[in-house]
């Protein structure tokens, strides 16, 4: 489901499809937002390169890399 992050989004945390969390949301813009990565996350390369994050702690993340949302947390989509 797209749509735009809002501010109940902040603090929530950040999840791939297969369930690791990778972060936490710290503010959000419309349709983008930015995480600050957990220090322990191991993300793949395949993950990294989807999102289009590098190798510092503070990431943007857009709507069109969220599946879903709910109470807690952002699931990220499969990556392809």
């Amino acid at each position: 489901m797209v749509r735009e992050f809002t501010d109940d989004d902040r603090n929530k945390r950040v999840v791939t499809a297969e369930g690791t969390e990778v972060g936490t949301i710290r503010e959000v813009n419309g349709d983008r937002a930015t995480v600050d990565r957990d220090g322990d996350a191991s993300l793949t390369e395949k993950v990294k390169d989807l999102l289009g994050w590098g190798d510092d702690d503070s990431n943007e993340l857009r709507t069109e890399h969220i599946d879903e949302y709910d109470e807690g947390r952002v699931r990220l989509r499969r990556s392809p």
